[in-house]
């Protein structure tokens, strides 16, 4: 009873399971609960009253689907672009009542018969090469030496979703959006709000998820360097979806493991997405955020905003000289030429 990540695939799933670092285990980031990574256990908490009642909440909040809340599952085709080399070949698989791929071996075997009877031929663009080459073989080149190997890569079919900054509260210049959330701070379980930093500038930084290799590089390094914001009044604050028990387990595991071992900047949850929609930085494709970061003064007033795509990391250098450039500006109350950095006293 190992968790397997096609079953994010899943109808039944997809909306509410995680992957938890134990393989044994899982997440609800509808419930806040870790449970067990049996299909069968997984099933049962799908169909339980609590769990439906609290998935029902959140589309009904987000407009999500309601196939899963309420329980109904249809058998029904998904297709999918998969990437190989310079080919873009499309593969199809089954879904049963349950939400369970058919085929066999939970249909993992329709899926990889159909994919691999699409496989390009990879050695068709070279001269004297004969045959059919499988993905995983080498493609021979013109130069005989060396050889390369075509990787598969799976890549879903974009959805038309409505953008999220049209659900975005906000705006540069107006009161930041308002939240309340559940923390890991220190290593222990604390609920923080926005009204908590009055009086000091504020970095609430969205990263997409816990256990990320990228995620976890930008945290241990916002959290090396915490003490550099703090001596100019600023405090940090990191936000992903994922539940305060996934954000406890990661905050626990050491840097060597993928994890960031106490960092000295709170973690809150937003498993609702209530944080993510407010601030408009939500992929509800995806189930998670895109990175991005909000400076927010004192005041509380959202002074500076970035958004990202999630596979690039932030630059720390840069955020500190925002910060202090939007401080020298309300201390000295005149405008700052690019590549500003602070004079030296």
């Amino acid at each position: 009873k190992r968790f397997r990540h096609a079953w994010l695939m899943f109808d039944i799933f997809k909306d509410w399971l995680r992957p938890h670092p134990s393989p044994e285990l899982a997440n609800c980031i509808v419930c806040n609960r870790v449970i067990k990574a049996g299909k069968s256990e997984l099933e049962k908490h799908a169909a339980g009253k609590r769990h439906l009642s609290m998935l029902n909440g959140m589309n009904a909040a987000g407009g999500g689907g309601a196939s899963a809340a309420d329980g109904r599952h249809t058998r029904g085709h998904s297709r999918h672009m998969v990437i190989l080399g310079q080919d873009v070949v499309e593969v199809d698989s089954s879904y049963d009542e349950s939400g369970t791929l058919s085929g066999g071996a939970e249909g993992e075997s329709t899926f990889k018969e159909d994919f691999e009877n699409k496989l390009p031929d990879v050695n068709r663009g070279n001269s004297g090469a004969g045959g059919g080459g499988a993905a995983s073989g080498p493609a021979q080149t013109g130069d005989s030496s060396q050889a390369s190997y075509t990787t598969g890569i799976y890549v879903p079919q974009q959805r038309n979703l409505p953008p999220t900054h049209n659900l975005s509260k906000a705006v540069v210049m107006s009161p930041a959006p308002n939240w309340k959330a559940t923390a890991i701070v220190n290593g222990h379980v604390t609920r923080l709000d926005l009204s908590d930093y009055v009086g000091r500038y504020l970095i609430l930084v969205f990263y997409p998820q816990d256990f990320s290799k990228i995620c976890a590089s930008e945290i241990n390094a916002l959290s090396d360097r915490s003490y550099e914001f703090r001596s100019i009044q600023t405090e940090i604050v990191a936000c992903s979806v994922d539940s305060h028990l996934s954000h406890l387990t990661w905050s626990k595991l050491s840097r060597a493991d993928g994890g960031v071992n106490l960092p000295k900047i709170p973690l809150i949850a937003d498993p609702t997405h209530a944080i993510a929609r407010a601030y408009g930085v939500l992929l509800p494709d995806k189930g998670h955020t895109l990175r991005a970061h909000f400076i927010i003064d004192k005041r509380g007033i959202l002074r500076h905003m970035s958004v990202t795509d999630t596979l690039v990391g932030r630059g720390t250098d840069e955020l500190l000289r925002i910060v202090k450039a939007l401080q020298y500006v309300d201390e000295v109350e005149e405008a700052v030429p690019a590549d500003w950095s602070q004079p030296s006293e």
